[in-house]
């Protein structure tokens, strides 16, 4: 007797060892997929730089490094704005025609009235969080989702520049609105700096205050955030003129970089922030996201144009890769939405 409960209890323990095993393993496994899911951008990102490194050998060089930088800093600058939106479960499709409408009016101002450069950054700011707002008010009133509000506003957007501009390309800015784009401090342009400053910032606050972490709640649970005691309609209005904040100044990057502006000058932008974003780690319904993978999003398409165009590929190929990784970026979010779901129902029951 005494010999089958001895037995008898080591096969209990070799059972609970068996258990606690696979439960270690489990949670092994988890960890590193939880770590790949949250690192994926930065590792796409990697892998395209080994990949354009071999393919071409002007590629992996100090100035084309830089160049790709300066180019897409203004993407940089509005995507720190978005992402805001997009944490707190909204979309805005309209910033393209925001951009529009801001760069002819600025421009206007410089050229035409030949007001004061800073002003007129100051001017497009405050452009920029109205044109914003406009948006969320609307969505609010109408009880309306953020991306249909959007898709209506964006075609209003893109008449008003149009009528402003007359169809016509404006050009022949001061040589101090030049700087913001075209300047630089040493080798380093000086919109990269601009770019650099304001992300760190908006860093902080996203991931270090407690407007941050309203963000994250409105994403995550309006409905329980408003039970929380927070004030989603405040919240959703200071993420807004946020947003619209970093538009108005990466329009002003953007024109005086290109040296000139009209009414097409803007829109495209819109596709190139939201991808960029998704495929960052931002999800789609919000709550969840980080702006380095942001930035890691950003910088990937910025690869994806440059290192084609080094191997000799032509500009519709590019658009088909980055119409790819959008597809790709969205379908992974579902992915992981699904597998979380199936772990949940696991662990209840």
């Amino acid at each position: 007797m005494e010999t089958n409960k001895m037995t008898m209890d080591n096969i209990e323990k070799n059972s609970l060892a068996k258990i606690n095993n696979r439960k270690i393993d489990s949670k092994n496994k988890f960890d590193i997929s939880n770590f790949v899911y949250h690192n994926m951008a930065w590792i796409i990102f990697a892998i395209l730089m080994v990949v354009f490194t071999c393919l071409s050998e002007n590629f992996l060089t100090f100035r084309n490094l830089i160049s790709i930088l300066n180019q897409n800093a203004y993407v940089i600058v509005a995507a720190t704005g978005i992402t805001f939106i997009m944490m707190s479960g909204a979309i805005d499709l309209s910033i393209g025609y925001q951009m529009a409408v801001n760069g002819i009016i600025c421009s206007l101002l410089l050229t035409k009235y030949q007001w004061p450069v800073l002003l007129v950054i100051l001017v497009s700011i405050v452009i920029g969080c109205v044109l914003s707002l406009v948006n969320v008010i609307l969505s609010i009133q109408l009880s309306l989702p953020q991306i249909f509000v959007s898709l209506g506003t964006m075609t209003i957007y893109q008449g008003i520049a149009y009528v402003i501009s007359q169809s016509q390309t404006i050009s022949g800015f001061p040589k101090a609105f030049s700087y913001l784009g075209q300047g630089s401090v040493g080798p380093i342009p000086f919109a990269i700096i601009i770019m650099l400053i304001f992300f760190l910032i908006m860093s902080f606050i996203l991931n270090r205050t407690y407007f941050g972490r309203y963000v994250f709640a409105l994403g995550g649970n309006e409905e329980a955030a408003r039970l929380a005691g927070i004030n989603v309609k405040k919240v959703r209005i200071m993420i807004a003129i946020i947003a619209g904040a970093f538009v108005g100044l990466a329009t002003m990057m953007l024109i005086s970089r290109i040296g000139s502006t009209q009414a097409s000058t803007g829109p495209g932008t819109e596709f190139t922030v939201l991808t960029g974003v998704l495929l960052g780690g931002v999800s789609i319904r919000g709550g969840e996201g980080k702006l380095s993978g942001v930035l890691a999003g950003i910088l990937i398409l910025a690869l994806l144009s440059n290192g084609m165009q080094l191997a000799g590929m032509g500009a519709y190929y590019q658009f088909i890769a980055k119409g790819v990784i959008m597809l790709a970026a969205l379908g992974f979010d579902v992915y992981q939405m699904n597998r979380r779901r199936r772990i949940k129902k696991v662990s209840k029951g």
